[in-house]
């Protein structure tokens, strides 16, 4: 068996954070939020049927409420990404938004588990983060489709000349995640001429088809 090197090691410490932080979320909305949910309908049903206690019913449920709410805030903090609390083709649309420059074409109908679109998603905001901060990068074009797999393919004109360990980053991450990650540099055409004419970079992660698909 081959020795991981210090990259793959922190790759995969990393991956297991991640998988970490989206399962405490998951706890605190889930589990304690609902929980704290029923408490306060059940201080609801007190102070509905004995009156007299509808003061100090009152007090609990405002002290219940700020619970609530920092559960809830720690809960967003804690969310690896805005997947959960979006969608993925939502939550895509806000990169772009906030890149500017950056295409989106959306026809994935692949479902993936929450994990694994946490992942997919880091990666695709990783490799647009670095593309749209590479010098001469006028457009980012992100494509994500597939109903059996989800293939997203970003490509954009010119290399990636400073956004390398960026890149490489994202890969590490990506395949520690159980993605494929590839990138392609094209040269434009003729013998003389070797400069790149655009990179492109493909993340494909196996997913289901939806019920009835």
């Amino acid at each position: 068996m081959s020795k991981k090197s210090p990259a793959d090691e922190l790759a995969r410490e990393c991956v297991a954070l991640y998988t970490e932080l989206r399962r405490a979320s998951s706890l605190l909305h889930d589990e304690v939020g609902a929980l704290l949910a029923v408490a306060g309908l059940r201080l609801q049903l007190v102070s509905m049927d004995f009156p007299e206690t509808g003061a100090r019913v009152a007090e609990v449920a405002e002290a219940l409420e700020s619970v609530m709410e920092q559960v809830r805030k720690l809960s967003r903090q804690l969310e690896p990404s805005p997947v959960r609390r979006t969608g993925l083709k939502n939550a895509l649309l806000d990169l772009a938004e906030e890149y500017g420059g950056v295409t989106l074409r959306y026809t994935a109908t692949a479902v993936l588990a929450p994990v694994a679109v946490d992942a997919l998603y880091r990666a695709i905001a990783t490799v647009v983060a670095a593309a749209a901060v590479t010098p001469g990068v006028p457009r980012v074009a992100v494509s994500v489709s597939g109903s059996g797999s989800v293939m997203t393919r970003i490509t954009w004109k010119g290399g990636f000349r400073g956004a390398g360990k960026d890149l490489a980053v994202a890969a590490l991450l990506a395949r520690h995640s159980g993605m494929s990650f590839e990138i392609t540099a094209k040269p434009k055409q003729g013998r003389q001429n070797k400069t790149n004419q655009g990179t492109i970079v493909v993340i494909q992660y196996a997913g289901r088809r939806p019920p009835g698909g």
